[in-house]
C-alpha cells in the first residue's frame, strides 16, 4: 500500500517585521544581560526565559490542540476549560489514539521521534505528527522549513513500520506577536478543527 507522507511547509505567507519591530537600544536585558532588550528579545529569545515563561506558553498552545482533538475523538467527555486541560499521555478508543509528548518508536531509530501531538486514526490508518512552536517573526519561516525536514523521515518510517496509509507533519507555528501566517488555517484544517481554534 502506497503510503503519503505530506505536511505544509510554506515559506512566502510571512510579514517581515524586521523594519518595526526591531527599535535600536543599548539597554541590556534585565533578565539575562546579553542582548538588547527588544521586543523580540523579551517575547521569544531571552536564555533566562526558555525554560519557564516560554516552555509554559508553547505547553499552553499545545494543549489547546490536543483537547480539541481529544474531544473532536471523543476521547474526553470534559469540556472544562483549555487553561485547566491536563493531556494524558496516551489516550485511546476503538477509532482514535492520541499521544502528547511521547516518543514513538519504529522499526528504524529515528533522532527526532517525539513530536509534541500523535494524533491516528486506526480505521482509515491516516496519522499527524503534530508540533507547535511560538516564535518572532522573522523566524517563523526557517522554523517552518527545520521542523518538517526534521520529522519528515519519522512520518515515512511511521508508514512503513505500521503499515499505515499516510502520515503527515502538522506544524501549528504562530508569532509571539501577534503574527498568524496564513498557513496555521491550512494546519487546522488538515486537522478538521475551526480556523479560530487557537483564540
Amino acid at each position: 500500500m502506497h503510503c503519503s507522507s505530506s505536511g505544509n511547509n510554506n515559506n512566502d505567507d510571512y510579514d517581515d517585521d524586521n523594519n518595526n519591530n526591531h527599535p535600536d537600544t543599548d539597554e541590556p536585558c534585565r533578565r539575562c544581560g546579553k542582548e538588547s532588550e527588544t521586543i523580540q528579545h523579551i517575547t521569544a529569545a531571552c536564555e533566562q526565559l526558555t525554560p519557564t515563561d516560554y516552555v509554559k506558553r508553547h505547553d499552553g498552545l499545545a494543549k489547546i490542540i490536543h483537547q480539541k482533538l481529544a474531544e473532536a475523538a471523543k476521547l474526553i467527555d470534559d469540556k472544562s476549560p483549555y487553561y485547566k486541560h491536563t493531556p494524558a499521555n496516551v489516550k485511546e478508543n476503538e477509532n482514535f489514539k492520541l499521544y502528547w509528548n511521547r516518543s514513538i518508536l519504529t522499526d528504524k531509530t529515528i533522532p527526532f521521534n517525539r513530536p509534541d501531538i500523535t494524533f491516528m486514526n486506526k480505521k482509515t490508518k491516516n496519522n499527524f505528527l503534530i508540533d507547535t512552536a511560538v516564535l518572532n517573526t522573522h523566524n517563523l519561516a526557517k522554523t517552518t522549513t527545520d521542523k518538517q525536514n526534521k520529522y519528515q523521515e519519522m512520518a515515512n518510517e511511521i508508514c512503513a513500520t505500521w503499515k499505515q496509509k499516510a502520515a503527515q507533519v502538522i506544524l501549528i507555528v504562530i508569532s509571539s506577536t501577534g503574527v498568524i501566517p496564513k498557513s496555521l488555517s491550512q494546519s487546522l484544517r488538515k486537522l478538521n478543527l475551526y480556523p479560530n481554534t487557537y483564540i
